[in-house]
């Protein structure tokens, strides 16, 4: 996925492109869990890096987490003059580049599902979207490609059959 930065930004949800040292941010709370999930995409001082940032503050935290998760964290660099690529992906402080089928895709669309959610006021239910837009369902997803089994055995004979009939 290369991308011109306007569309890049646009389909990480900010409607305009961002200058050096800028930032986008987004949030919401819920008072009823104590929760604060926020976003940010954020372009760095040499206007040649764009991050974004997904992260869940919580007032009290559950048991064996810290008061703060980061959820998501990608890096984007551009790979050619004005086409701009994912670079890095980490998901709940796991490497996630390359890790599914067109990662550097479904980060952005990941990453926007929780956004529009945020926009609505809510707290994104996380592991839904992430098994929603981060999955590997799709053909070609696997390792070995969309291939499917063995190659068809042709014999001569059957290509061109006396009686005209073909195979």
């Amino acid at each position: 996925m290369r991308l011109p930065l306007n569309e890049l930004l646009e389909k990480l949800g900010v409607g305009y492109v961002l200058s050096a040292y800028e930032t986008f941010p987004w949030s919401a709370y819920d008072a009823a869990t104590g929760r604060t999930c926020s976003a940010e995409i954020r372009m760095n001082p040499d206007g040649d890096e764009l991050e974004a940032e997904l992260q869940i503050m919580y007032d009290e935290p559950p048991e064996g987490k810290s008061s703060v998760e980061q959820v998501m964290w990608a890096k984007f660099k551009p790979h050619l003059q004005t086409q701009w690529d994912t670079s890095d992906l980490w998901i709940r402080r796991e490497n996630w580049s390359g890790k599914v089928y067109n990662w550097e895709e479904k980060c952005c669309n990941f990453f926007r599902c929780c956004v529009t959610e945020l926009e609505q006021g809510l707290i994104p239910d996380i592991d839904t979207i992430l098994e929603r837009e981060l999955s590997e369902k799709e053909k070609f997803a696997g390792s070995r490609g969309g291939g499917g089994g063995k190659s068809p055995k042709i014999r001569p004979e059957q290509l061109l059959n006396m009686k005209g009939q073909g195979f």
